[in-house]
């Protein structure tokens, strides 16, 4: 991917990299800059180029556990909160707004979009609890260890023992997610669009997979970066 590659050619190659251009209001459509190169596409949008080239890079290939080496646990969850959490939520409630519309319209037709809207449901009546429970308790108690360790301040009161408990529960919760988005491809054969589906049930196969692939990465940078920092602090204590 260069300055020149074509719109089209950047969003349908990474659902993540399609959704940095819908971030930045950069048109990838057929009927709109889909034709263009990025340079073009930019510089019509008064974008700098280098800058877009660099967010879709690492949209495109995903932050790595080294990248995270010397960044402060509060620093990752600051970045986790903003950026996956806020995006779950929002995909979530569109996908509801999709989903329903295309239920009620489609589904005589398209009986298999009922398994999809119930399998959206399961994700988002794991997911929801589970950000809170994040947002709440146990991001909140990882900053305060932190800045005890920094500041020798005063560590919070918990209710639920050791560390490791709520991160085991919030791994255990992680894997039924994984689950559930696994079931999701399985019932929409892999995102893969009929020819003959409408406008709608396109844009929400790619609302699930761009849902899909943030979901992943936000489970990795939790997994394999956050909690084992979370548990090294502990041994600090």
């Amino acid at each position: 991917m260069d300055t020149q590659t074509l719109m089209k050619e950047i969003a349908l190659g990474s659902p993540n990299c399609a959704r940095v251009l819908d971030t930045l209001g950069l048109n990838y459509c057929c009927d709109g800059g889909g034709r263009l190169g990025l340079e073009q596409v930019c510089l019509a949008a008064g974008q700098d180029t280098d800058e877009v080239l660099a967010r879709l890079e690492q949209a495109k290939n995903p932050t790595t556990q080294q990248e995270w080496d010397g960044k402060s646990a509060t620093t990752l969850i600051r970045h986790i909160l903003a950026t996956h959490h806020v995006f779950t939520r929002d995909q979530l409630a569109h996908l509801d707004i999709m989903l329903e519309r295309l239920v009620r319209r489609h589904a005589e037709a398209r009986p298999e979009l009922s398994r999809i809207q119930a399998v959206c449901q399961n994700l988002r009546d794991d997911l929801i609890p589970h950000l809170m429970k994040e947002e709440n308790i146990l991001f909140p108690y990882i900053e305060a260890l932190e800045k005890h360790q920094q500041e020798q301040t005063p560590l919070p009161p918990v209710c639920f023992g050791v560390i490791d408990n709520p991160i085991r529960q919030m791994e255990s919760e992680h894997a039924e997610v994984v689950s559930l988005l696994q079931k999701l491809r399985q019932t929409t054969s892999d995102f893969v669009p009929p020819a003959d589906l409408c406008t709608s049930y396109r844009i929400a196969l790619q609302a699930m997979e761009n849902l899909e692939a943030d979901l992943l990465r936000h489970i990795q940078l939790e997994n394999e970066v956050l909690f084992p920092q979370a548990l090294a602090l502990v041994q600090t204590v």
